[in-house]
């Protein structure tokens, strides 16, 4: 990837949000904190497609997340952990 890439991704996420990012550069991002030192691209890339979506990577089981190569446990945890963590606020919401 071209140098420099991760910081124009993590900036323009800082100033933008996630307002016009494709579900590959989301995935990206959260990578970036997985995986410090490697290209997550290509691996975002097969993620999406071996599980069909953005969210159904987040949904996948751990375990079958970590059996895929250059991922790994650590990565597999961290996006099930973004994933739960989402899930429990939304749902721990109380209505007015």
């Amino acid at each position: 990837m071209h140098e420099g890439h991760r910081s124009r991704l993590k900036n323009r996420f800082l100033e933008e949000g996630l307002d016009g990012f494709e579900d590959h550069q989301i995935l990206e991002l959260l990578l970036f904190y997985a995986i410090p030192r490697k290209d997550t691209n290509e691996l975002a890339h097969f993620l999406i497609t071996k599980y069909g979506s953005l969210s159904g990577v987040l949904e996948a089981d751990p375990k079958d997340l970590a059996k895929t190569p250059g991922l790994g446990e650590n990565s597999a945890a961290l996006l099930t952990l973004f994933n739960l963590t989402f899930l429990h606020k939304v749902f721990s919401l109380k209505e007015f």
